[in-house]
Order: structure tokens, then sequence, then C-alpha cells
């Protein structure tokens, strides 16, 4: 009887065994399919051809696929995490990790593509008519908020590669392509910290078309002194990160973008005869809008 009991207990665990392995190629199967999928993506995206109309539901939408390839990362590096901790250590194991890991390379490669394109982009929805610029800066803000989570999750991928590889797994191919990913993480760090400023008098900013005294301005609300369709010809990229204290010419100034009062001071120098705003809390004054237009008061 006892003979028998072991005969059909060793039976149930090799069918148990034999189920996890089949489940596990199959999902294994599914898994290689979305990482072929996410690479014919990832090309379309990088080449010209690659459009969108100029519509905020189509930009929302592929947002909210941003938003699930973040979600799925996460899980892969949960899932990850969970197989290293497991007592199995064999070819199949080491296999289904580093497929696990391509996986959550192809998703991040996939958001860092999308955000980089909406931010391109999303000046198109500004020339639709009658289109909803406090939306559009609600879209634009959500946008740098995704490309500071998917910088994030590169830092966090590249502590799992660690891990990883502190277990004796060869990932040299998988680091590689990660290290290759660091050019669209420049990208996105730039969306982050780029700023666009001007200053001018009401004149100078009105013959620029950046005032308009019934309009509002490219998507940061109903500013009443700014243009909704102000170009951005006329405006200086700055590095939010590096600037700290712009000079300007004349010996009053405004601020006609929204910017919170205890995030800077304006000063004037008698001595250089110029007007300094100094930014005093970055993070705080840029958390409305990264456009900068100041009024010099004649």
């Amino acid at each position: 009887m006892k003979k028998t009991t072991t005969v059909l207990f060793v039976a149930v665990m090799s069918l148990m065994m034999f189920s996890c392995s089949t489940k596990t190629k199959k999902e294994n199967t599914a898994l290689k399919a979305e990482i072929a999928e996410l690479k014919k993506q990832n090309a379309e995206l990088t080449g010209e051809a690659f459009d969108m109309a100029s519509d905020v539901s189509e930009y929302r939408h592929m947002l909210e696929e941003i938003e699930k390839n973040v979600a799925a990362y996460d899980d892969k590096n949960h899932t990850v995490k969970s197989i290293m901790t497991s007592d199995n250590n064999n070819e199949e194991v080491e296999e289904d990790i580093l497929l696990h890991i391509e996986h959550m390379h192809g998703l991040m490669e996939n958001s860092k593509h999308k955000v980089a394109y909406l931010e391109k982009n999303v000046k198109k929805l500004r020339q639709v008519d009658n289109a909803d610029h406090k939306q559009i800066h609600m879209l634009e803000m959500e946008v740098r908020d995704m490309a500071h989570i998917i910088v994030a999750r590169d830092r966090e991928i590249d502590a799992l590669h660690q891990i990883v590889i502190s277990e004796v797994v060869d990932i040299a191919v998988l680091v590689e392509a990660y290290n290759e990913q660091s050019m669209y993480t420049d990208v996105l760090k730039e969306i982050i910290n780029t700023a666009f400023f001007v200053a001018g008098t009401k004149k100078e900013l009105k013959d620029h078309g950046i005032l308009d005294m019934e309009g509002g301005f490219i998507g940061i609300g109903r500013v009443k002194t700014l243009n909704d369709n102000a170009s951005l010809e006329f405006m200086i990229p700055i590095d939010i990160d590096k600037t700290d204290i712009i000079e300007l010419d004349g010996k009053k100034a405004e601020l006609v973008t929204p910017h919170p009062e205890d995030s800077y001071t304006i000063t004037y120098d008698k001595d250089k005869k110029i007007t300094l705003l100094g930014i005093s809390n970055k993070l705080h004054f840029w958390q409305e809008t990264n456009y900068l237009v100041i009024e010099i008061k004649e």
C-alpha cells in the first residue's frame, strides 16, 4: 500500500511539473509575440511614416497606452524577482528570466518613443479650430509627468540587471540593448528640463503675437493677456535644472505666466541697471507651466 501511494505521489508531481512547464511555454510564446509586436511598433514610431490626427482623444489614448506599459513593466519586475527567489535553477528558468526582461525593455522603449512623439506633436492640437487650450495644457503636463515616471523606471531596470547578474545569469545582450536605449532617456530628460522664455515690453510681446488682450496662451489656461496661438519662434529654450537667475533689461518686470509668488524674487541691480529674476524653488516655480513670459515695464 505504501509503495502504491509513493508511485501515485510521484505520478501526480510529474503531472504537475509537466502542466506548469506547458503553461510557462505557452506564456513565453505569447510573450515572444508581444515583444515582436513592440519592436514593430517601435520601428514605426522612429520612422517618418507614423502619424496621428490632431485630436485630443487620440493623444489621450496614446497616453493611456503608456500607462498600461508602465503597469505591465511593474508586473514583470515583480515576476522576475519572484523567479529569482525561487529554488528553481536551470536553463529553462534562465530563459524565462531573460524573456521577461526583454519584454520589460520593449515596454520601456515603446513608452519612451510615445512620450517623445506626444511632446513633439502636441503643438498640432493648438492649431485645431476651437481647441480647448486648458485641456491641451493638462495633456502636456501629463506627458511631462509620464516622462518623469519612465526615467525613474529606467533606474529600476538598471538595479534589476545587477540582481540578475549577481545570480550568474548572463544578460550581456540585454544590457547592450538597454545601453542603446539610453539616448531615448536623454530625450525624456530634455523634455522634463526644457522650458521656454521670452521677455519684452507690452508692445513687443503684442507685435510678436505673444500678448492678446482677449486671448489665452498656448495651453496654460485663460491668462487674459496672452495669445492662444502664440508662436514659440521668439521664445528661448532654457534648461530648468541650470537656470537660477534670469537677467532682464529695465527697472521693472512682471510675470505674465502663472508662477507661485513664493518661488521667485524680482530685484533691481542699480550698478548693472538690470532687473534680476531669481528662481528660489525650481520645482514649485515650474509646476504649472514650462513657459515663462515676462512683461518689461517701460
